[in-house]
């Protein structure tokens, strides 16, 4: 009887450590995933603010986020060599669906010109604050609840433009339109670029340490 219970014991001691492993192992991870599409999106949205600014207007720029996205995801995974498990099959699904999501917000922005820095962001912010309460890190899920509530500054601002820009002035109109690439940068630094940073310092200094003790 006691062997049982000192079994069941070891059993139940076994399989926290190994969820608490997981979670440490897979928030050590999501530390470069947020890095590669944070900086792709704060660059490419700086990019479309800048030739914004010389009235060159050029949609597709906006697909330099999902192509060099993804290629930096598959540079990054051919690394990781780490074995996979149910919370990192949990954590691809969200994302899977996120980014399929952005494929079709991206059709209806170029044919039905719904409002798309607003959606990406929301979208982006959900996907974000999932990871982040998964993995317990405050940043991440911080960054990504602020840049939910953030979503809210786009429609905000087009009614604040509507109330108080005149409609026949075109020039003042495109410069207020013109610093929502900005907004949209900012958002996606604070979501995801710090969360980033500041998930492979705690996770490398433990590294670090543990590496230095031994």
């Amino acid at each position: 009887m006691e062997k049982s219970k000192l079994t069941e014991a070891q059993s139940l001691e076994l399989i926290t450590s190994m969820i608490q492993d997981s979670r440490a192992r897979l928030a050590r991870n999501s530390g470069t995933p947020f890095l590669i599409w944070g900086y792709t999106t704060v660059a490419t949205s700086i990019l479309n603010y800048v030739l914004f600014q010389y009235d060159v207007r050029i949609w597709w720029l906006w697909w330099l986020i999902p192509i060099i996205g993804w290629i930096g995801m598959t540079i990054w995974g051919k690394r990781d060599n780490g074995a996979k498990n149910y919370i990192d099959r949990v954590i691809s699904i969200i994302w899977s669906v996120v980014g399929i999501s952005f494929i079709w917000i991206m059709f209806a922005f170029v044919y039905y010109h719904a409002p798309i820095l607003f959606l990406v962001i929301l979208m982006a912010g959900m996907g974000t604050t999932m990871t982040g309460f998964i993995i317990r890190d405050r940043a991440t899920k911080i960054g990504g609840i602020v840049a939910m509530a953030s979503s809210m500054l786009f429609p905000v601002k087009h009614w604040l433009m509507i109330r108080f820009v005149e409609l026949n002035d075109i020039a003042q109109q495109s410069e207020w339109m013109s610093t929502d690439y900005l907004l949209f940068a900012a958002i996606f630094l604070f979501m995801m670029v710090v969360p980033g940073h500041i998930l492979n310092n705690k996770y490398n200094g433990k590294n670090n340490s543990i590496c230095s003790k031994s």
